[in-house]
């Protein structure tokens, strides 16, 4: 998967934004998977086939509109999709519409969590709003808070993972999923329902 280095100059906006990038680029979440062709999308079978548990349970606390929160400790007990994008992030853009016409078709039938990582809660809501993608929560999470939890290795957005019932993480993709492809809800429902099954490993 080619990857490249986010542009900079889109986290324009004053010095605070100037060094957050320099804090993303630093830590590997400032680079973003590139999706330029077809190629670049994963199908959701076989590139979320869980695997063995990795990293310690889930256990962020995120940030909504109007004080809200969500803690993903809270979800201990079902399988869900926890994904994983930015504002700043170009294939995450380009992404997004796909993702939410499958929340639009789906709805709690099939757990998705997007998160927008590094991204201010404003501009996140402004960004969702102009974009016109209703179905997206606007959930918001600091990169120290995500790199708190995620140990392994060095990421790039969009990322989509599968979390086990016991809150692990059990396999990711980094890059464009195939939200919308014809037998994409029944794959996510096959993920969740064997790892909901299954229980402990």
């Amino acid at each position: 998967m080619i990857r490249k280095q986010i542009d900079r100059r889109t986290l324009l906006g004053g010095a605070a934004s100037l060094a957050a990038a320099a804090s993303l680029c630093n830590c590997g979440l400032g680079t973003s998977a590139r999706a330029e062709d077809a190629e670049a999308v994963h199908p959701v079978l076989p590139a979320l086939a869980p695997g063995a548990p990795t990293l310690v349970p889930v256990n962020l606390r995120l940030a909504g509109p109007d004080g809200t929160a969500l803690d993903l400790s809270t979800l201990r007990g079902r399988p869900f999709i926890l994904h994983l994008w930015a504002t700043w992030c170009p294939p995450c853009r380009l992404e997004l519409p796909a993702l939410n016409m499958f929340l639009e078709k789906t709805g709690a039938e099939v757990p998705v969590i997007p998160v927008a990582v590094a991204s201010p809660l404003p501009k996140v809501m402004m960004f969702l709003a102009q974009g016109h993608l209703p179905h997206i929560a606007p959930w918001t999470l600091t990169q120290h808070e995500f790199s708190q939890w995620f140990t392994s290795g060095e990421p790039s957005l969009p990322m989509t993972c599968v979390i086990d019932a016991q809150g692990r993480l059990r396999s990711r993709v980094e890059g464009e999923m195939a939200w919308n492809a014809p037998e994409a809800r029944s794959a996510f429902e096959k993920i969740l329902s064997g790892l909901q099954s299954s229980g402990p490993a």
